[in-house]
């Protein structure tokens, strides 16, 4: 079988035992070299089944939306298309993404953030039927692009709420980034681009969408948001009598737990379901509801196993140097996230002040190390894997001291291994880099 897929690696029964676990961890490593990242379809499929879950008490449609820049991979990205997923894109780069993994436009939610024309042209040219748009410029960007195609998008308003959220990274705040206020003094404001929407006739609005944030732990912010939007509703409808509501966006924020609990998606999903309902009934629109997803769907996927290439002994503190470094893993640089760590096998140690230290010549390439970590039995040779790194890790790699981008696998519900991604190889990241233009003489006149 093996031969007659190239990209087949291994089958045997489902693990059963963590003897089993380990010894494959190491036979991938002399499969594919260290280090490398290992997806996990199971838990992909549970996160998805939970997060559908969390919003099943909703009195309507419910549709899950992977947010592809957590995670681009092929195969991942495969698996969302096969369970019927919608999906929230940011690029054309993304859409291509998706088409080329076998997703289709028709189940895209783009929502972009630079919103230029040529943009607008090319998902709109490519089948992408619902925008949400953020700006009053992006609004007559994508009504040009329409006109232009002679097609009549499905058209969303991205507001930012402005309400305080308890989150490691905050999405809605006065004079934010992303989205537009509900009202204001400038044009870019929800009312004054809805109004605009209605007097367009290539242009149909249907709904509204916002993010608060990530890693949020309390259900309040969503409930301010949609009491916010639900009285900006009521006046819409007095002043607008074409007015009505298709889709109401929440986007993200369900919190992914890195060693600390956090509350379930049930435990919040339940608190804002209610209040979606009540919102529902009291203005009499039956929209859908649209629940966005990129860290929780895919960061407890995967995992990345990294070889102990040395050990420093001090007479207090020991250092653990591995094979990766903060070039495969950002966040732990960007906001010191603190990702699962367990040495293969682990063994009961003496506590002692541990540093696991990454490969690169950066003071700020190690490894915060949280409660729950198994660093004991470290030697030489070993395997580390730290876990839950399926979100925003592959698609923040960078070739950091020429480092290249490690081999992915990916593990079906079957127990099957399939190579996800190659090793690159350093020929390869040296053409990538310029090295193929050296002796071209290309001049730029």
């Amino acid at each position: 079988m093996a031969q007659e897929n190239p990209l087949y690696l291994y089958e045997r029964a489902p693990l059963t035992s963590p003897i089993s676990s380990v010894y494959d961890y190491y036979w991938l490593a002399e499969k594919v070299g260290t280090p490398y990242y290992i997806v996990e379809e199971s838990t992909l499929n549970d996160r998805y089944e939970q997060l559908k879950e969390a919003y099943a008490g909703f009195n309507g449609t419910v549709r899950i939306a992977l947010s592809i820049k957590a995670n681009f991979n092929p195969y991942v990205l495969k698996f969302f298309i096969k369970k019927g997923s919608m999906f929230d894109l940011t690029s054309p780069e993304e859409l291509f993404f998706l088409l080329h993994s076998g997703g289709s436009s028709d189940r895209v939610v783009y929502t972009s953030v630079t919103e230029r024309l040529d943009e607008y042209e090319e998902i709109l040219s490519k089948g992408v039927k619902r925008v949400v748009v953020a700006s009053f410029s992006g609004l007559m960007n994508l009504m040009e692009a329409a006109e232009r195609l002679n097609l009549v998008p499905e058209v969303g308003i991205r507001i930012n709420p402005e309400v305080p959220v308890k989150a490691e990274i905050k999405a809605s705040y006065k004079n934010g980034k992303f989205g537009v206020p509900i009202g204001g003094s400038t044009q870019d404001n929800a009312t004054n681009m809805i109004k605009s929407i209605y007097s367009t006739p290539n242009l149909k609005f249907i709904g509204f969408h916002f993010h608060l944030g990530s890693q949020i732990e309390d259900p309040s912010a969503f409930i301010q948001a949609l009491d916010k939007l639900k009285a900006f509703s009521q006046k819409l409808k007095r002043e607008i009598p074409a007015f009505e509501l298709k889709m109401l966006d929440v986007g993200g924020g369900m919190p992914v737990n890195y060693g600390i609990r956090v509350p379930s998606p049930k435990e919040l999903g339940t608190v804002v379901t209610e209040r979606l309902n009540n919102i529902k009934e009291e203005l009499g629109y039956d929209y859908d509801l649209y629940v966005e997803s990129g860290r929780y769907l895919t960061a407890e996927s995967s995992s990345l196993l990294t070889k102990i290439v040395n050990i420093k002994n001090y007479s207090s503190h020991k250092y653990i140097y591995v094979d990766a470094g903060y070039h495969l893993l950002l966040d732990t640089a960007l906001v010191h996230q603190i990702y699962p760590m367990e040495v293969l096998p682990s063994t009961k140690e003496e506590p002692v002040k541990t540093t696991v230290a990454g490969r690169l010549c950066d003071t700020m390439d190690v490894f915060p190390i949280g409660p729950e970590a198994k660093l004991g039995g470290a030697k030489q040779g070993k395997l580390m894997m730290i876990k839950n790194v399926g979100a925003y890790s592959l698609v923040f790699n960078m070739p950091f001291h020429s480092q290249v981008k490690p081999a992915v696998v990916y593990r079906d519900v079957n127990g099957k291994y399939f190579l996800a991604r190659k090793r690159q190889t350093i020929d390869e990241l040296f053409q990538e880099e310029g090295g193929d233009l050296l002796n071209s003489c290309i001049q730029i006149d």
